[in-house]
Protein backbone atom coordinates (compact mmCIF):
# COMPACT_ATOMS: atom_id res chain seq x y z
CA UNK A 1 0.00 0.00 0.00
CA UNK A 2 1.15 3.49 -0.80
CA UNK A 3 -0.71 6.63 0.24
CA UNK A 4 0.80 8.69 -2.58
CA UNK A 5 -0.67 6.33 -5.19
CA UNK A 6 -4.03 6.49 -3.44
CA UNK A 7 -3.74 10.27 -3.21
CA UNK A 8 -3.01 10.64 -6.94
CA UNK A 9 -6.16 8.70 -7.83
CA UNK A 10 -8.28 10.43 -5.20
CA UNK A 11 -7.11 13.87 -6.27
CA UNK A 12 -8.34 13.33 -9.83
CA UNK A 13 -11.81 12.45 -8.58
CA UNK A 14 -11.78 15.29 -6.03
CA UNK A 15 -11.01 17.78 -8.81
CA UNK A 16 -13.90 16.37 -10.81
CA UNK A 17 -16.19 16.84 -7.82
CA UNK A 18 -15.04 20.44 -7.51
CA UNK A 19 -15.67 21.12 -11.19
CA UNK A 20 -19.21 19.68 -10.94
CA UNK A 21 -19.84 21.63 -7.75
CA UNK A 22 -18.67 24.84 -9.46
CA UNK A 23 -21.01 24.05 -12.38
CA UNK A 24 -23.89 23.65 -9.93
CA UNK A 25 -23.06 26.96 -8.30
CA UNK A 26 -22.95 28.74 -11.66
CA UNK A 27 -26.28 27.22 -12.68
CA UNK A 28 -27.92 28.28 -9.40
CA UNK A 29 -26.64 31.86 -9.80
CA UNK A 30 -27.99 32.00 -13.37
CA UNK A 31 -31.36 30.68 -12.18
CA UNK A 32 -31.47 33.39 -9.51
CA UNK A 33 -30.56 36.03 -12.09
CA UNK A 34 -33.26 34.82 -14.50
CA UNK A 35 -35.87 34.91 -11.76
CA UNK A 36 -34.75 38.41 -10.81
CA UNK A 37 -34.88 39.59 -14.44
CA UNK A 38 -38.10 37.77 -15.25
CA UNK A 39 -36.43 35.62 -17.93
CA UNK A 40 -38.47 32.49 -17.29
CA UNK A 41 -37.91 31.04 -20.78
CA UNK A 42 -34.22 30.48 -20.00
CA UNK A 43 -34.94 28.42 -16.87
CA UNK A 44 -35.69 24.97 -18.39
CA UNK A 45 -32.17 24.70 -19.87
CA UNK A 46 -30.66 25.79 -16.57
CA UNK A 47 -32.73 23.22 -14.68
CA UNK A 48 -31.43 20.52 -17.01
CA UNK A 49 -27.85 21.76 -16.63
CA UNK A 50 -28.19 21.76 -12.85
CA UNK A 51 -29.62 18.23 -12.82
CA UNK A 52 -26.80 16.97 -15.06
CA UNK A 53 -24.13 18.60 -12.91
CA UNK A 54 -25.77 17.23 -9.76
CA UNK A 55 -25.88 13.69 -11.16
CA UNK A 56 -22.29 13.83 -12.36
CA UNK A 57 -21.19 15.22 -9.02
CA UNK A 58 -23.01 12.44 -7.17
CA UNK A 59 -21.40 9.82 -9.43
CA UNK A 60 -17.94 11.28 -8.79
CA UNK A 61 -18.64 11.44 -5.06
CA UNK A 62 -19.62 7.76 -5.11
CA UNK A 63 -16.36 6.90 -6.88
CA UNK A 64 -14.32 8.78 -4.29
CA UNK A 65 -16.21 7.14 -1.45
CA UNK A 66 -15.54 3.69 -2.90
CA UNK A 67 -11.84 4.51 -3.32
CA UNK A 68 -11.58 5.72 0.28
CA UNK A 69 -13.41 2.69 1.66
CA UNK A 70 -11.01 0.40 -0.21
CA UNK A 71 -7.99 2.02 1.44
CA UNK A 72 -7.49 0.27 4.79
CA UNK A 73 -5.65 2.80 6.92
CA UNK A 74 -5.27 0.47 9.88
CA UNK A 75 -3.71 -2.23 7.70
CA UNK A 76 -1.50 0.37 6.01
CA UNK A 77 -0.06 1.42 9.35
CA UNK A 78 0.20 -2.03 10.92
CA UNK A 79 1.76 -3.92 7.98
CA UNK A 80 4.85 -1.70 7.89
CA UNK A 81 4.19 0.15 4.62
CA UNK A 82 3.49 3.46 6.35
CA UNK A 83 6.65 3.28 8.47
CA UNK A 84 8.84 2.24 5.52
CA UNK A 85 7.59 5.13 3.42
CA UNK A 86 7.99 7.53 6.34
CA UNK A 87 11.62 6.47 6.72
CA UNK A 88 12.17 6.91 2.98
CA UNK A 89 10.77 10.44 3.22
CA UNK A 90 13.23 11.13 6.05
CA UNK A 91 16.06 9.89 3.86
CA UNK A 92 14.99 12.10 0.96
CA UNK A 93 14.82 15.17 3.21
CA UNK A 94 18.07 14.24 4.98
CA UNK A 95 16.24 14.05 8.30
CA UNK A 96 17.92 12.11 11.10
CA UNK A 97 15.70 9.30 12.36
CA UNK A 98 16.28 6.51 14.88
CA UNK A 99 14.10 3.82 16.38
CA UNK A 100 11.84 0.97 15.38
CA UNK A 101 8.13 0.60 14.81
CA UNK A 102 6.06 2.05 16.37
CA UNK A 103 8.31 4.66 18.08
CA UNK A 104 10.92 6.80 16.32
CA UNK A 105 13.03 9.81 17.16
CA UNK A 106 13.56 12.56 14.63
CA UNK A 107 15.86 14.58 16.83
CA UNK A 108 14.58 16.17 18.95
CA UNK A 109 11.00 15.03 18.15
CA UNK A 110 9.52 11.76 19.37
CA UNK A 111 7.22 10.19 16.78
CA UNK A 112 4.91 7.25 17.52
CA UNK A 113 2.61 5.45 15.09
CA UNK A 114 -0.73 4.08 16.33
CA UNK A 115 -2.44 1.77 13.79
CA UNK A 116 -5.48 1.27 16.06
CA UNK A 117 -6.45 4.95 15.95
CA UNK A 118 -4.69 5.66 12.63
CA UNK A 119 -2.85 8.54 14.27
CA UNK A 120 0.72 9.73 14.53
CA UNK A 121 1.80 11.40 17.77
CA UNK A 122 4.60 13.94 17.48
CA UNK A 123 5.81 14.66 20.99
CA UNK A 124 2.44 15.25 22.70
CA UNK A 125 0.43 16.25 19.63
CA UNK A 126 -1.84 13.59 18.14
CA UNK A 127 -2.29 13.89 14.38
CA UNK A 128 -4.89 11.92 12.37
CA UNK A 129 -2.66 11.57 9.32
CA UNK A 130 -2.05 8.61 7.00
CA UNK A 131 0.30 10.48 4.67
CA UNK A 132 3.98 9.89 5.55
CA UNK A 133 5.27 12.73 3.39
CA UNK A 134 2.98 15.20 5.17
CA UNK A 135 4.14 14.13 8.63
CA UNK A 136 7.82 14.23 7.71
CA UNK A 137 7.54 17.57 5.86
CA UNK A 138 5.80 19.18 8.84
CA UNK A 139 8.47 17.87 11.23
CA UNK A 140 11.17 19.17 8.89
CA UNK A 141 9.58 22.63 9.03
CA UNK A 142 9.56 22.49 12.84
CA UNK A 143 13.20 21.44 12.96
CA UNK A 144 14.21 24.13 10.48
CA UNK A 145 12.42 26.69 12.63
CA UNK A 146 14.18 25.39 15.74
CA UNK A 147 17.57 25.62 14.07
CA UNK A 148 16.94 29.24 13.09
CA UNK A 149 15.50 30.29 16.44
CA UNK A 150 17.60 32.64 18.54
CA UNK A 151 19.50 30.80 21.26
CA UNK A 152 21.58 32.42 23.95
CA UNK A 153 24.12 29.79 24.95
CA UNK A 154 25.35 31.81 27.91
CA UNK A 155 21.85 32.25 29.36
CA UNK A 156 20.99 28.56 28.96
CA UNK A 157 24.30 27.56 30.57
CA UNK A 158 23.57 29.88 33.49
CA UNK A 159 20.08 28.39 33.98
CA UNK A 160 21.48 24.88 33.76
CA UNK A 161 24.17 25.77 36.30
CA UNK A 162 21.50 27.00 38.74
CA UNK A 163 19.67 23.66 38.38
CA UNK A 164 23.00 21.86 38.83
CA UNK A 165 23.72 23.73 42.06
CA UNK A 166 20.28 22.84 43.43
CA UNK A 167 20.86 19.20 42.56
CA UNK A 168 24.17 19.18 44.43
CA UNK A 169 22.54 20.70 47.52
CA UNK A 170 19.87 18.00 47.47
CA UNK A 171 22.46 15.25 47.07
CA UNK A 172 24.54 16.70 49.94
CA UNK A 173 21.78 15.82 52.40
CA UNK A 174 22.79 12.19 52.03
CA UNK A 175 26.49 12.48 51.28
CA UNK A 176 29.38 14.94 51.44
CA UNK A 177 28.88 18.07 49.37
CA UNK A 178 31.19 18.16 46.35
CA UNK A 179 30.95 21.46 44.41
CA UNK A 180 31.87 19.94 41.05
CA UNK A 181 30.39 16.44 41.26
CA UNK A 182 28.87 15.01 38.08
CA UNK A 183 25.07 15.12 37.87
CA UNK A 184 22.78 13.35 35.41
CA UNK A 185 21.58 15.89 32.85
CA UNK A 186 18.22 14.13 32.83
CA UNK A 187 17.84 14.99 36.53
CA UNK A 188 18.49 18.65 35.76
CA UNK A 189 15.49 18.69 33.43
CA UNK A 190 13.28 18.02 36.46
CA UNK A 191 14.72 21.07 38.22
CA UNK A 192 14.16 23.22 35.14
CA UNK A 193 10.53 22.09 34.79
CA UNK A 194 9.19 21.57 38.33
CA UNK A 195 5.52 21.75 37.30
CA UNK A 196 3.63 19.71 34.70
CA UNK A 197 2.60 22.75 32.67
CA UNK A 198 6.27 23.69 32.32
CA UNK A 199 6.96 20.26 30.85
CA UNK A 200 4.22 20.82 28.26
CA UNK A 201 5.85 24.07 27.15
CA UNK A 202 9.41 22.79 27.40
CA UNK A 203 9.57 19.08 26.60
CA UNK A 204 12.49 16.74 27.11
CA UNK A 205 13.06 16.93 23.38
CA UNK A 206 13.35 20.72 23.53
CA UNK A 207 15.81 20.22 26.38
CA UNK A 208 17.82 17.72 24.32
CA UNK A 209 17.95 20.17 21.42
CA UNK A 210 19.25 22.95 23.68
CA UNK A 211 21.78 20.54 25.17
CA UNK A 212 23.03 19.78 21.68
CA UNK A 213 23.61 23.47 21.04
CA UNK A 214 25.35 23.86 24.38
CA UNK A 215 27.45 20.76 23.65
CA UNK A 216 28.55 22.36 20.38
CA UNK A 217 29.73 25.53 22.13
CA UNK A 218 33.47 25.28 22.66
CA UNK A 219 35.38 27.05 25.43
CA UNK A 220 32.23 28.34 27.13
CA UNK A 221 32.80 29.85 30.57
CA UNK A 222 30.23 31.16 33.05
CA UNK A 223 30.43 34.58 34.66
CA UNK A 224 31.60 32.94 37.89
CA UNK A 225 34.53 31.35 36.05
CA UNK A 226 33.19 27.82 35.89
CA UNK A 227 33.46 25.66 32.80
CA UNK A 228 31.31 22.78 31.61
CA UNK A 229 32.20 19.15 31.08
CA UNK A 230 29.89 16.52 29.62
CA UNK A 231 30.32 12.78 29.96
CA UNK A 232 29.04 10.59 27.12
CA UNK A 233 28.35 6.87 27.50
CA UNK A 234 26.38 4.90 24.95
CA UNK A 235 23.35 2.87 26.07
CA UNK A 236 23.32 4.24 29.61
CA UNK A 237 19.79 4.27 31.04
CA UNK A 238 19.84 7.98 31.78
CA UNK A 239 21.64 9.06 28.63
CA UNK A 240 20.14 11.74 26.41
CA UNK A 241 20.77 11.25 22.73
CA UNK A 242 21.79 14.35 20.78
CA UNK A 243 23.39 15.15 17.46
CA UNK A 244 26.63 17.10 17.59
CA UNK A 245 27.63 19.86 15.16
CA UNK A 246 28.88 17.20 12.73
CA UNK A 247 25.54 15.40 12.76
CA UNK A 248 26.97 12.50 14.74
CA UNK A 249 25.00 11.05 17.62
CA UNK A 250 26.28 11.42 21.16
CA UNK A 251 24.78 10.05 24.37
CA UNK A 252 25.17 12.58 27.18
CA UNK A 253 24.92 11.12 30.66
CA UNK A 254 26.32 13.59 33.21
CA UNK A 255 27.44 17.18 33.38
CA UNK A 256 29.56 19.09 35.83
CA UNK A 257 30.48 22.71 36.28
CA UNK A 258 34.03 23.11 37.52
CA UNK A 259 36.72 25.70 38.08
Amino acid sequence: MDYELFYADALIIAKDIKEKTDAQTRAVKKIQKCLEDGDINALPKLFAALRDASKEREDALGSLEALVMAFDGQEYMSNGDFAAQMLECCRQLDLDVQGNFPVYEMFPCRVSVNPATQEVTVDRKRLPCLRPSKIVSDIKLVLDKLSKAAFNTQVFAKELAAAYDLALIKVSRKKTYVPDAPVYVLDLYEYLTPMRRYKRDYTRHNFAYDLARLYAAEGLQLDDGRKIRFDTVRDAKKAIRILDHNGLEQFITTIKFYR
